[in-house]
């Protein structure tokens, strides 16, 4: 008689009702009492082990480590310091921060995502048994479940690719002692080709809305699945490995698997069947010139004084019109708090201590912006004082020295600040008690993929399908003029990509930029000026990665990105110049650690080492570990 092993661990906390998750105990027997044959036998039993899906992501310290495999080893992050131990930046954090990464760091814990994989894999193992047994899980519900935990199962393993590269790689669920764990790491790139299949074959049978508008943000929907593939085709075509020929198929498949959200997010707009006010929330301008219904940011007091109200309703309120799939905690005082975000960047805890790990880099933004020109410098990342992010971000503070106040997410909403002049001003540069959300207040978001992100994820796909399609392209280029030219086909076919790929920056850019729309020396420009429309590919590259910085700073994101570029350039020139500008001086040693591909990749944990003997060390920290000890 076999008994569940580990599966109901966290069941206990999985109720799920309508978008919010509470902490509540299910009627269960003791852990040893729990037999399989006992349990799985009506459709409730599976719902409860499918919400121990998304709970698993909001708790455990699964956004925590998000943050840090995604935000805290890149160019965003700085230490904190000063005094008390709530605000400066815990040891473990401070080493990775400084590039003194080691197997016994806490941050090489992958335990919250395997525990939700293993979710994953016991609704996938038994909802056709259920199945069988009971008629209320009917053909149609049964796809959409196993679509929800293949697709949440594929999310938790891409995101160990991305940060472990090669990992143990399972689809059966640990049920009891009598399986063997002790598993090999499988190439990474094996585990995403797998998943992407799983998704492929799954992926129309999630639904493409629920009943609740918030449930399409907070569920697995259609258009989550899309973006999981679109990511996961982007990082797949970013193997130098790769011949041209399967780069640009995965990278179309990428924007493909955007199309289909970005025209479903337009019809929405247009049709506005859930009564939201669409027409008067989304930026007019933006989709009156480039067609992508995109929320409008700029709004004004009658003293002059701006409110940045797509801030406020992605970050703050939660479940916008731009989310595609996003942790959503509930406002009750016995609902899950967001806690992982709030005390990694700006929070509170239940006494009402602030609560304060990371600060954000002063080379974001390292001087007042004085100028509305734009420049496409990656040294000058909010190079004009109109930009809304450089206000929702971060706290700019000219007398500091080491870092700034985070404040993405952290603050309900931002307004009270001036911008659009020379009098620029972020508003409140300190952070007080009733600027930053208090405990009662940790309900905010965590996006895993919203509507400019996919955007962006589009224009570098088409960027670098551009490359692929006519390599010559490295300066200026007009567009084929002349059908006579033998490159005349790969040129008007590059040059599509191209215009296509900065129709989606500029978009993305002049929303949060709107005093810049018709501006002579705006980038990029809506006037129509060609000036500083960027026409070679390397600056192509340079102004899709600079705006996914400024747009998705302190999502998870900035990493990744440099560690998919790195990928595709093979080699890590670019990923350790970026991320030594954030040291004073970069420390030599980790110069020539990140000189290494490999160190792009966090370290297996000590604990794992030993518990698994078929786990081998990655090879540049089994060595480092190999010379620290002799």
């Amino acid at each position: 008689m076999k008994k569940i092993k580990n599966i109901f661990r966290f069941v206990g906390l999985a109720a799920f009702a309508g978008a919010t998750m509470t902490s509540c105990d299910l009627d269960l027997l003791p852990l040893n009492e729990v037999v399989l044959e006992n349990y799985w036998t009506n459709k409730d039993d599976v719902d409860k082990v499918l919400n121990a899906c998304y709970v698993g992501m909001q708790q455990n310290g699964w956004v925590s480590q998000a943050i840090v495999w995604g935000e805290v080893r890149s160019d965003n992050i700085a230490v904190r310091e000063g005094s008390g131990s709530s605000f400066v930046t815990p040891v473990y954090l401070q080493n990775i921060i400084k590039g003194n990464l080691k197997q016994n760091n806490s941050a090489c814990n992958w335990g919250a995502y395997y525990r939700v994989i293993n979710y994953c894999n016991t609704v996938i193992h038994y909802a056709p048994e259920v199945a069988a047994k009971d008629p209320n899980l009917t053909p149609s519900i049964l796809a959409e479940t196993m679509a929800q935990a293949k697709a949440i199962r594929a999310l938790n393993y891409f995101y160990l690719i991305r940060t472990f590269k090669d990992i143990p790689f399972t689809t059966e669920p640990s049920i009891d002692d009598t399986q063997n764990y002790f598993l090999t790491a499988t190439k990474g790139e094996v585990v995403l080709d797998a998943l992407i299949a799983d998704l492929e074959a799954c992926k129309n049978d999630a639904r493409r809305k629920y009943s609740s508008y918030s449930m399409n943000t907070a569920r697995i929907t259609r258009n989550a699945i899309y973006a999981l593939l679109a990511d996961m085709y982007l990082w797949k075509a970013s193997n130098a490995n790769l011949d041209a020929g399967s780069q640009k198929q995965a990278y179309q498949n990428c924007v493909d698997n955007c199309k289909l959200i970005l025209d479903y997010k337009v019809n929405e707009y247009r049709n506005d069947a859930e009564g939201l006010g669409l027409q008067t929330r989304v930026d007019p301008d933006i989709y009156r010139t480039y067609g992508y219904a995109l929320l409008r940011e700029d709004l004004g007091s009658s003293v002059g004084l701006k409110t940045a109200a797509a801030y406020s309703q992605i970050f703050g309120s939660g479940n916008s019109f731009e989310s595609i799939f996003e942790l959503t905690y509930g406002r009750l005082d016995n609902d899950i708090k967001n806690t992982d975000v709030s005390y990694m960047y700006n929070g509170m805890d239940s006494k009402g201590n602030r609560v304060v790990y990371l600060g954000a880099s002063t080379n974001l933004l390292q001087s007042k912006p004085t100028t509305a020109t734009f420049s496409n410098s990656a040294a000058n990342l909010f190079p004009t004082y109109n930009d809304y992010r450089s206000v929702t971000s971060f706290l700019y503070d000219q007398s500091a020295t080491s870092f700034y106040e985070i404040c993405k997410y952290a603050f309900q909403s931002r307004e009270g600040f001036t911008i659009e002049n020379s009098s620029w001003s972020p508003g409140n540069t300190s952070v007080g008690a009733g600027s930053i959300r208090t405990y009662t207040q940790t309900y905010e978001p965590w996006i895993i993929y919203r509507l400019s992100d996919v955007m962006l994820m589009s224009a570098e796909a088409q960027v670098q399908i551009a490359k692929l399609v006519y390599p010559e392209w490295t300066s200026d280029l007009l567009a084929a003029t002349d059908p006579s030219d033998p490159d005349y086909s790969q040129i008007a076919e590059a040059d599509g990509y191209v215009q296509e790929a900065f129709k989606l920056v500029a978009a993305v850019f002049q929303r949060s930029n709107p005093a810049m729309r018709t501006s002579s020396t705006a980038g990029p420009a809506i006037s129509g000026t060609t000036s500083n429309v960027i026409k070679d590919l390397p600056g192509m590259e340079t102004l899709v990665e600079n705006e996914r910085h400024r747009e998705l700073m302190f999502e998870g994101k900035r990493y990744y990105d440099l560690v998919r570029r790195a990928r595709r350039e093979g080699n890590t020139q670019h990923i350790n110049e970026v991320i030594s500008s954030k040291f004073n001086e970069a420390p030599r040693a980790f110069i020539i650690k990140m000189a290494q591909m490999d160190y792009m990749y966090m370290p297996y944990a000590e604990s794992e080492l030993k518990a698994n003997p078929n786990l081998q060390q990655n090879p540049v920290y089994a060595e480092e570990d190999k010379t620290s000890k002799n």
